[in-house]
């Protein structure tokens, strides 16, 4: 029988551990890390923390893309070799500004957040905190802030003649999104850590980098004017470059309990869609064939985009209506208008709705045994998303399949 004191052990948050700290980020460019991640302690997520200064000149962007900055990360890739699954397996692989709006989905404030500010105010100037994604997005609220906070015109990257000194903040988590906070089922995180005993030094974390140039070049921050010079350094000015510090999240488990639970396996996956599926207008159109694996959410982005992992535009009327079917004829969830979806996340969250983003959620009630069932599928038999399709020019969308890999097992685990 579980006594209050190996309640209190199930889940012992130890705060941030660095893994390695000042990534230096280019343009264009990447950066790995292997074998760097401690698992003394199992973790529960791995913790990016991007800052630096971008210094727009001469002229203004003609276009800037909505979500900014968070584009300068245009992928995380974590994966391992799991002892249970005997092979490699990808615990995420996304880009940075889908995975920070994905954090707050759930809670005005969830994971992550990103400050922005001129260089116009002495240092040291106190960061000024970007307002929470919702519709439209950008936010505008930012008109009364301070003098130096970022121009109201777009929150995360305004694009006019300036500096911008930026820190973007996002958590990765191995758990189901939601499970972190009191009240929302804090205790199903130890389902889904990533521990040595499974994973033994395999962990690996790739970090792919947008690209944005001047003089007319069109890049993830938007399209420069022929004029325009763009120039990025460190935080502040120190530095030659923008940097990524990675962290683990450890959590302490008590002795006796450790090992009564043998974590599961959950993946994020996104995928990009473009081209015909969705420049062609019709009805009840397949978007995707999803995989045939217990799948607790599957998130949509839509809008308009001409760079990978960097939409130009969000919006939510291109694909009209959203729904899951199987086989083309039973539905898993009911193809209605996008905006009646969107409100399960003001009705289940107390959130407002963020513009381009919809989520297909089956993890309501905060337990992820409530996932959808799709390992029970038959054979020859689709797993897909489908929509109603206006046909808009440059139209693209990116899908993020959350699958359970690897079922939770153990003592504390089958009840």
């Amino acid at each position: 029988m579980l006594t209050r004191e190996h309640l209190g052990d199930i889940y012992r948050p130890q705060g941030p551990k660095a893994i390695v700290l000042g990534l230096p980020w280019t343009s264009g460019g990447s950066q790995s890390v292997t074998q760097a991640v401690d698992l003394s302690l199992p973790i529960r997520g791995i913790r990016v923390v991007f800052r630096g200064r971008v210094t727009v000149g001469t002229a203004a962007f003609t276009t800037v893309n909505p979500e900014g900055l968070l584009n300068l990360i245009s992928n995380v890739f974590i994966q391992g070799t799991n002892a249970r699954q005997q092979g490699n397996m990808t615990l995420w692989n996304c880009d940075l500004a889908t995975a920070f709006v994905y954090q707050h989905m759930f809670g005005v404030r969830g994971g992550a957040y990103a400050s922005v500010v001129t260089a116009a105010p002495a240092f040291p100037f106190q960061d000024v905190i970007v307002p929470a994604p919702t519709s439209p997005f950008p936010s505008a609220q930012t008109a009364a802030q301070a003098a130096g906070a970022a121009s109201a015109t777009n929150v995360y990257f305004p694009g006019t003649v300036n500096t911008f000194d930026f820190r973007i903040i996002c958590d990765f988590p191995f758990h189901p999104h939601g499970n972190n906070a009191f009240g929302k089922e804090p205790l199903t995180i130890p389902q889904f850590l990533v521990r040595n005993e499974e994973w033994k030094d395999s962990l690996q974390i790739q970090l792919a980098f947008g690209a944005q140039a001047g003089a007319g070049a069109i890049g993830v921050l938007g399209t420069s004017a022929g004029t325009t010079t763009v120039a990025f350094s460190g935080y502040a000015g120190v530095g030659t470059t923008p940097v990524v510090d990675l962290y683990s999240l450890p959590v302490l488990m008590g002795l006796t309990l450790k090992d009564q639970i043998l974590p599961g396996v959950l993946s994020r996956v996104a995928t990009q869609i473009s081209g015909g599926v969705l420049t062609a207008a019709g009805s009840n159109i397949p978007l995707l064939n999803q995989q045939k694996q217990p799948t607790p959410r599957t998130l949509f982005k839509q809008g308009t985009a001409t760079v990978p992992n960097a939409f130009t535009t969000l919006n939510d009327n291109n694909v009209s209506t959203l729904g899951i079917q199987l086989g083309g004829n039973r539905n898993v969830r009911n193809r209605v208008d996008i905006f009646t979806h969107k409100l399960q996340q003001a009705d289940i969250y107390g959130r407002d709705p963020i513009q381009g983003y919809t989520l297909m959620d089956f993890q309501e009630q905060g337990n992820p045994d409530s996932a959808y069932p799709g390992q029970d599928i038959g054979d020859g038999a689709t797993f897909q998303l489908v929509g109603d399709v206006a046909g808009l020019a440059a139209s693209a969308a990116l899908i993020l399949q959350e699958q359970i890999l690897h079922q939770p097992t153990g003592e504390l685990m089958n009840y």
